[in-house]
This record gives structure tokens, sequence and C-alpha cells, in this order.
């Protein structure tokens, strides 16, 4: 009997989010205008404080508390701390024009997108609630696995619903991920994933480095991903 030849399965192309869709990588002016103080303390308390939030283990009164209190201000009502989560979700969701016309393409192409994300849940909803987010399957938020990259669980957490849509089989090999950080993409590696160091929006490049989403599109393009 002649065996039946399985056909390939189409690759899930996942997104990290800061530096990679997002066009910048630089809250601290946004939250400075609304914060005062020096801006180099502020922007140092944001990200000290920023592993916890990204993790889910404080919450947006308490993390955006240790921020504001860099500025000199004591205590935040809870309108204020949802005028601080604001102003940051309105800057990261500005996405770098050519990632935007990345995702228009993947979209456009029926190529199944995941984010995956070190973010707080308060952004993982107000990601949910953009107008392009409907062209994603599912979203991946650290601040709600309590994971963050480049721990293996969340890459393990991600495989698992993706092979929940495959029938209960994961592969590694048929996902196609891009991250602005090198640890995160060598993390990713080590379980067999397809991985690619994006440089990161907003930041300057040396002379001769593609833009992310250039590089994106060759790499795609080589695993048969159509983006025309």
């Amino acid at each position: 009997m002649a065996r039946k030849r399985r056909t390939p399965a189409r690759p899930t192309v996942v997104l990290d989010f800061g530096g990679v869709l997002s066009a910048g990588h630089d809250p601290v002016p946004d939250l400075h205008e609304l914060l005062g103080g020096d801006a180099a303390t502020l922007g140092e308390s944001l990200w000290s404080h920023r592993p916890d939030y990204d993790r889910g283990t404080v919450d947006a009164a308490t993390y955006w508390g240790s921020v504001a209190a860099a500025s000199g201000i004591e205590t935040l009502s809870a309108e204020e701390v949802a005028e601080l989560q604001a102003a940051d979700d309105r800057y990261f969701l500005r996405l770098n024009p050519e990632s935007r016309a990345l995702l228009h393409d993947l979209a456009r192409n029926e190529v199944r997108l995941v984010l995956l994300s070190n973010a707080s849940v308060g952004f993982g909803e107000a990601v949910r609630r953009t107008d392009w987010f409907e062209a994603f399957s599912f979203a991946v938020i650290s601040g709600e696995e309590k994971v963050v990259k480049p721990e293996r669980e969340i890459y393990e957490i991600l495989l698992e619903v993706l092979a929940h849509e495959n029938g209960g089989v994961a592969r590694p090999g048929d996902v196609v991920f891009f991250d602005d950080r090198e640890d995160n993409v060598e993390a990713a590696r080590a379980l067999g994933i397809d991985a690619h160091l994006w440089p990161r929006n907003g930041d300057p490049r040396p002379e001769g480095v593609e833009h992310g989403a250039v590089q994106a599109r060759r790499v795609l393009a080589e695993r048969g991903i159509p983006l025309d």
C-alpha cells in the first residue's frame, strides 16, 4: 500500500512586540510630561521595576506608584494610575510603518500570526483592543502567564497552545519567531524554534544593517511564506 505523503505544515509566524512591532522603545519622555522630576531618575525607576510588572507579580497601582515616587510623587489616585498606563500603552502601540506593512501582507496571505510579548496584563488588554490585532490568532502575554522571556516555560506555553490547534502535536520547527533580544532568540532556538534576531526599532542601526522587517521578509520567503 502506498503511504500518503504528509503535506508540510504551514509555518506560524510569532512576533515580539516592543522593538519589533512598536515604533520605539523609550516611553520616558511621554511619561515625564505627566510626572515631571528628573527624567533620568524616572527612566531608571521605570525600567528597574518593569520586570516584576511584566511578570505579573505586582499590579498596576504598585508599579506606577514606584515609578511616580522617582519624581517625588508619594501617592497616585486610581485615575492617575489609569492615565499613566494609558500613556504607556499609547506610546508602545504606535506601530513602526515597515512592521505594520509586514503585518498587513502576512494577514492578507492568511498566515497564522501569534504575539509573544513580555508585557503587563494592562498592556495585553490594550493590544487586544487594537484594530490590527484581528490579524493574530492569539497572544501570549508574560504578565498573564506569570513567566517572562527568556524563561523556557513561556515558550512551552506558546507551543502547547499551537499543539492544541494541531491535534496535540507540537512542531517547534514550524514556528518562525522574531525578537529584538538575543537571549530571547537563543532560548527559543534551544527548543527547536526557528528564531531570528530583529534589530530593535527606534535604535540607530549600523551602516549596512537592514530594517528588521526587510530581514524578516527574506527569512519568510525562504520558508515559503507568501508576502506578495
